[in-house]
């Protein structure tokens, strides 16, 4: 596989997968973008080796930047589609996990994962696909130890249970989602080295973006045997467990609730203020980003925080039109 080759095959992966990232990554130049595309592939990978369960269907995402898996978007970036199964596009996931859906098993694909990360910051790549990301670290000089956060992170999340502490749940929120932020800010500046400022602010919206998938997960996550929000916080407005795996609505849950949305909210709106610090060619995908979840959150709090009554989402015609939006702010005048 040559180097186009091998960026062809992240935007397959991207245009497969992904959702709300997808539409951001459409409001970027083609050469940035494709960039992206393969930073989300790793990640992806990533994913498919931490959640792949016995019966080769991966579980929910934890991770920000691959949100949304198992559906097609709607838009073509003029790279052709994929042939074969999407099992088959999964083969190299499953034999990294082992099939046994194991935490051993995980710790070694994730392992694995480490290893060629490694090769592709010092120019070696270990895989075909391995050239993109390759390249990508060379030219826009993305810093691996990002990277290696998000590795970090995907592994934390295989001992959770419940996240006892509020501490404890920002520093994942940090590995899992800010650091991918700060992955990308090279590629959204084209290069040209991030300020303090510029990833104060990328973390801010990482923040907020992953705050804001824990409280829209909260159902699911209780069903996978996960609780994201802080043990600590139950105790502090007096939430009772059994009536909370119970899925009861009490007063005491939306207290909560409501608190983790303003701070979902003050996080977003900190991490917008990254907009106009990059170059403007990088604008519309931030704000397409913080936008998209803005809005998700919006309809959670517009359901009274009933985080029990379903998945909360963005209709595909709200986010195209977004995109129309966001297009205009990068091309209009």
């Amino acid at each position: 596989m040559d180097l186009n080759a091998a960026y062809a095959e992240c935007a397959r992966i991207t245009r497969r997968q992904a959702r709300n990232f997808y539409f951001a990554f459409l409001s970027l130049p083609r050469r940035q973008r494709l960039a992206v595309y393969a930073l989300y592939a790793f990640c992806r990978e990533l994913d498919d080796v931490a959640d792949t369960v016995a019966n080769d269907a991966p579980s929910d995402v934890r991770h920000s930047l691959t949100e949304n898996r198992g559906a097609t978007a709607v838009l073509s970036d003029g790279i052709a589609s994929p042939t074969g199964s999407l099992k088959e596009k999964r083969g190299e996931a499953a034999l990294l996990s082992g099939m046994s859906g194991s935490i051993d098993s995980r710790r070694a694909g994730i392992a694995a994962l480490r290893r060629r990360l490694a090769g592709a910051a010092a120019g070696d790549p270990e895989k075909d696909r391995d050239l993109a990301l390759a390249d990508v670290i060379a030219r826009y000089g993305v810093d691996p130890d990002d990277l290696t956060q998000i590795l970090d992170g995907v592994e934390m999340d295989l001992d959770l249970a419940w996240v006892e502490t509020d501490v404890q749940l920002e520093a994942y929120a940090y590995r899992v989602a800010s650091a991918v932020g700060l992955a990308t800010l090279p590629i959204l500046t084209d290069g040209v080295p991030s300020t303090d400022a510029m990833r104060e602010k990328a973390v801010s919206l990482g923040l907020g973006m992953q705050f804001v998938n824990v409280l829209r997960d909260v159902d699911e996550d209780l069903g996978r045997g996960r609780i994201y929000l802080p043990r600590e916080t139950f105790a502090h407005y007096g939430v009772d467990e059994a009536s909370f795996r119970g899925r009861a609505m009490t007063p005491e849950l939306s207290a909560l609730l409501r608190a983790h949305a303003e701070r979902s909210r003050a996080l977003l709106d900190d991490g917008l203020e990254l907009v106009p610090l990059v170059p403007r060619a990088g604008r519309p995908c931030l704000w397409l980003l913080a936008e998209i979840y803005g809005r998700i959150l919006e309809r959670i709090e517009a359901s009274d925080l009933d985080v029990f009554a379903g998945r909360v989402s963005l209709p595909t015609r709200e986010k195209l039109s977004l995109l129309a939006m966001a297009l205009v702010r990068r091309f209009g005048t």
